[in-house]
């Protein structure tokens, strides 16, 4: 890595810490609600599930389903169920760094799945 690149990742991780932005998932939760679009019923699967169907990743939003303390996706998880462009629309309405917008959808999406497949509301920020 080079010396610039390593100055703008530290740069970038000190504000991610300053302003909190890491512990702000208001703005992640209706971004992801919004992309996932309509919660998924028996005969129409959500855009999330139908990415994961035809990955062969079905089992594992099955498992984030029927979990309500599911581990975090993976990093590879996430980059198979979300484009690159919709990481990117994550990071500019967050207004978070890739590496936080990443960290964030690991921990976030999997609890997104249980609530949705309970149609559990999300609670307002506090």
């Amino acid at each position: 890595m080079k010396i610039t690149e390593q100055l703008t990742s530290a740069v970038t991780q000190v504000g991610d810490f300053m302003t909190l932005a890491s512990k702000d998932v208001s703005g992640m939760l209706s971004v992801l609600n919004d992309l996932l679009g309509p919660v998924p019923q028996p005969n129409a699967p959500s855009k999330l599930e139908q990415r994961a169907s035809a990955a062969g990743m079905i089992d594992v939003i099955r498992g984030w389903q029927a979990q309500d303390n599911a581990p975090p996706a993976t990093e590879a998880e996430i980059k198979q169920f979300f484009t690159p462009e919709e990481l990117t629309q994550f990071s500019n309405e967050t207004g978070l760094s890739d590496t936080a917008t990443l960290s964030m959808l690991q921990t976030l999406l999997p609890r997104c799945v249980r609530r949705r497949a309970l149609h559990e509301p999300f609670p307002p920020p506090a």
